[in-house]
């Protein structure tokens, strides 16, 4: 086997994982050459891909309101965003744009579109005014380029990861911004999870999240396409709070992280799991 994204033989097995959403085991691999890890989703082909993302979102079931209401943590990416590309964009495309909470965060003149498997968020988004196309990312055709492009959550979930990567590259326009978030085994959170418990990190998914991309490779490939690394730090992405089940302790514990993950330089270190990297073609 080479490693699905750098096509190195140079693969070693890290660890068999028993996957939360199958009756299977599943092997964990690790490039040697571009220090990726990965499963294979071929290892077994019987499974559905369209079934198990129908459960995460609970078959649909859902419950989203329609209203929309102005979010922080997606008001601070807008902030970012506007930051790093200098002016306010004419398009912005989101895959994995969910119910558009992020879209509707642009002001009304910028034409924004998205991408979105599950039906029941397609159809909130739609209600709310916004062009979504529904289907993978990998089968639709896109007739026009962005100059804003997200993908948060989105990329460790894709069966080609590179051809999809390079897809994601050619729809940027010059001068414009590609953000991308994934979740990362290089971070001491994950590191100390594997050390020292016998817990299996939440990330370690399979089938549902099939790759985890370096950043040695990340910036390498979108380098080739003509992209230079601009920004990117580490947050806990909402997901450390040992204090869930205790209602005032949750709301605390919660705006702490918060603040750590968006005001203090701690993000600027590999501590926490979610990262975030933000990149900008050549014109």
């Amino acid at each position: 086997m080479n490693c699905k994204f750098c096509k190195s033989d140079r693969i070693s097995i890290i660890k068999q994982i028993e996957s939360p959403h199958v009756n299977h085991l599943y092997t964990l691999f690790e490039c040697k050459n571009c220090d990726s890890r990965f499963f294979n989703i071929k290892e077994h082909d019987e499974v559905d891909l369209s079934k198990i993302y129908e459960k995460v979102t609970e078959g649909g079931k859902l419950s989203y309101s329609e209203e929309f209401r102005e979010n922080r943590y997606w008001a601070n990416q807008v902030k970012i965003i506007m930051r790093l590309l200098g002016r306010k964009p004419v398009s912005v495309l989101d895959v994995g744009c969910r119910t558009g909470d992020f879209l509707m965060h642009w002001d009304s003149g910028i034409a924004v579109e998205g991408v979105e498997l599950d039906r029941n968020n397609i159809q909130i988004a739609r209600k709310r005014g916004l062009t979504v196309y529904n289907g993978f990312f990998e089968n639709i055709k896109f007739n026009k380029k962005y100059e804003v492009v997200t993908c948060y959550a989105l990329i460790e979930h894709l069966v080609n990861p590179v051809v999809s990567l390079d897809k994601l590259a050619r729809i940027v326009t010059p001068d414009g911004i590609m953000v991308v978030m994934i979740p990362t085994h290089q971070s001491i959170k994950r590191w100390i999870i594997d050390a020292f418990t016998s817990m299996r990190w939440h990330m370690y998914s399979p089938p549902e999240h099939l790759n985890f991309y370096s950043k040695k490779f990340l910036d390498s490939y979108l380098s080739s396409k003509g992209f230079n690394l601009q920004y990117r730090y580490w947050t806990s992405g909402g997901m450390f709070n040992p204090f869930k089940n205790i209602p005032f302790a949750n709301c605390f514990f919660g705006k702490i992280m918060t603040l750590i993950d968006e005001c203090t330089s701690l993000n600027k270190f590999a501590f926490f799991d979610h990262l975030y990297s933000y990149y900008v073609k050549n014109g």
